[in-house]
């Protein structure tokens, strides 16, 4: 065979080889189009449309998609301890919602970079002298000892959040709850919701994930929007801590299925400006054409007093 048809051969080979790949590609994307309807449904989702457009012309945003990570069964009641509901729970709902989101970004910081734009950068209470960048992770990430952590959570329903936090150990066990949010210290206290409202936890400083035992292995962080303000918690200028028992009967009485979605593409973008406006100031709102979070919960509860999701912050070993 001459080198010229060797040549031409080989040209043939790897223009069939490449069409196998391409043909193989879209076989698996036509055996999942639920993966591309995902993405397209939740892009056109409840949590975009309520909220506000933005009040001057912006360029047409381009789609954004997300993945589904993991769907969560509700864990079965206990028969001979029934919850007994609050007379928060005994209230009408306002609504009845077939699947509601809660979103939710996690930032980690790193030392800032004389590239990084300034709006991505933070100044941190404890250390004035130094400034972090923020990235975008997503909410399965494993983080390294010492690395510093903050969360941007915003809720489409009206209501009021809370966010409980608990040491998890490498045996599954965890600490006794404290309520880091709300206290009097972040937004003095005010701890309402609203879509394009976004709370940032903690208030000028961050999660250090340091272990203060052998068998730590992160935090687990229970994070409840309620549409009334809990009778049994009284915000004070510090986090507290809450009876275990009465935890526990929340998120039992609050127990529903949910999904996970994540923003493809979003781990690593780093802190816009509306952002920061929104989130550390709260000076606005943000807008559809503004960031969407990194993770989007979806809580089926129709007719729910209220949403819980877990969100853990989980280290290397």
């Amino acid at each position: 065979m001459s080198g010229k048809t060797r040549k031409t051969w080989l040209q043939v080979l790897w223009l069939a080889i490449a069409c196998a790949g391409l043909i193989f590609n879209m076989a698996v994307r036509a055996q999942d189009p639920a993966q591309e309807e995902d993405a397209r449904r939740l892009w056109d989702s409840e949590f975009l449309k309520k909220r506000a457009e933005a009040k001057t012309p912006a360029p047409a945003r381009k789609p954004v998609g997300y993945r589904r990570v993991a769907a969560k069964k509700p864990a079965p009641t206990k028969p001979d301890a029934p919850a007994k509901p609050t007379a928060t729970d005994a209230k009408p709902a306002i609504e009845a919602v077939e699947g509601e989101m809660v979103g939710v970004t996690i930032w980690r910081l790193r030392a800032a970079k004389a590239a990084d734009a300034q709006e991505s950068r933070l100044l941190l209470e404890e250390d004035e002298k130094s400034e972090w960048t923020l990235e975008r992770v997503e909410s399965e990430t494993v983080f390294a000892p010492g690395d510093r952590v903050r969360l941007s959570i915003e809720s489409p329903r009206n209501g009021y959040l809370y966010v409980i936090d608990r040491e998890l150990y490498t045996d599954g066990t965890m600490s006794d709850p404290y309520l880091i949010f709300p206290t009097l210290r972040n937004r003095n206290g005010d701890n309402s919701v609203r879509a394009g409202k976004v709370i940032e936890l903690p208030g000028k400083t961050a999660f250090r994930l340091s272990p203060m035992r052998a068998d730590y292995a992160g935090e687990s962080l229970t994070v409840l929007v309620t549409r009334e303000p809990l009778a049994d918690v009284t915000i004070g200028p510090r986090m507290i801590k809450l009876d275990p028992a009465l935890v526990s009967r929340w998120e039992e009485i609050w127990n529903a299925e949910s999904e996970r979605f994540e923003l493809i593409g979003g781990a690593g973008k780093t802190y816009t400006k509306a952002e920061r406006e929104a989130g550390q100031d709260g000076s606005r709102a943000l807008t559809q054409q503004d960031e969407l979070p990194q993770t989007l919960y979806r809580v089926v509860a129709p007719g729910s007093t209220a949403l819980r999701i877990m969100v853990p912050l989980r280290i290397k070993k």
